[in-house]
């Protein structure tokens, strides 16, 4: 083979290897451990109306750790359920669709007895349960894209877009035919939630009725912005009655919600979330 020849080749070898080279960095990439986002300055002020119906009821939020968006609608998170009488560590993320509110992957962490999990080596914090499932935990944020958001911020409403003002009303409703002892553990049977545009009308996304565990409150502390489109990630939490009573614990629940399509009244719409 001439001198040409042979520079060709080894051209050729380079620019086919070029393409593996990239597609295996992106297969190993690792997603870093997230950031809680403190809720307690939101919480203070949109739960008055808690305090005023339960002065002496205080309660504890599990901490919150918003990971990212996809570019379609997808959200991730991370949450550490309150831990009340047991002396563990809880954990869960998940990855959920907000335009169906579905969730679409989520795992579920609990150390048992910490002092137990740090004597036999298994995770008893986000830092030693990430670091362990790191593999695991990078390899469904990739499979559903999810880009990191590396610093989320919680927003109040009304909402101004293009012009448009949306306002959130949130009303529960409390199950009917509770006897004392059944309305000591929750009371709240239903949870609406309706978005309203100033120009297009009002939409509901969500509608939940609860059956196995009913909340004694459910309130809103605002929401999230995808960076990628115009949709929002609402933030709920439901108050749930504690082990033994108060302190009683506060639970995130997520609601998505588009931001220019679904709402009737006002104009003829779609019914898209």
């Amino acid at each position: 083979m001439s001198f040409g020849g042979v520079i060709c080749l080894a051209l050729i070898l380079v620019c086919a290897a070029i393409p593996a080279h990239a597609q295996s960095d992106a297969e190993v990439r690792q997603y870093h451990q997230p950031f809680e986002l403190k809720l307690d300055r939101a919480i203070r002020k949109n739960f008055r109306s808690y305090r005023r119906q339960r002065p002496r009821e205080e309660f504890t939020t599990e901490s919150f750790f918003p990971i990212g968006w996809s570019k379609e609608g997808k959200f991730a998170y991370y949450v550490e359920p309150v831990d009340e009488a047991c002396g563990c560590y809880f954990a869960k993320l998940l990855i959920v669709d907000l335009k169906t509110d579905k969730v679409l992957w989520s795992f579920d962490y609990n150390s048992e007895f910490i002092e137990e999990a740090k004597r036999e080596g298994r995770p008893y914090t986000l830092e030693t349960l990430w670091r362990a499932h790191q593999k695991l935990f990078s390899e469904k944020l990739r499979e559903y894209e999810i880009e990191p958001q590396e610093r989320p911020a919680l927003f109040s409403f009304p909402i101004r877009y293009q012009g448009d003002r949306l306002t959130a009303n949130l009303k529960t409703s409390e199950q009917p035919g509770l006897t004392t002892e059944e309305r000591w553990y929750g009371t709240i049977g239903k949870a609406k939630l309706h978005l309203n545009s100033a120009r297009k009308g009002s939409k509901t996304i969500l509608a939940h009725s609860y059956e196995r565990v009913r909340p004694l409150y459910v309130g809103m502390i605002g929401y999230l912005k995808s960076p990628f489109e115009s949709r929002i990630a609402v933030v709920l939490v439901e108050i749930i009655r504690g082990y033994e009573g108060p302190p009683h614990t506060g639970d995130v629940r997520i609601v998505g919600a588009s931001l220019h399509s679904g709402f009737a009244g006002k104009r003829k719409s779609n019914n898209a979330m």
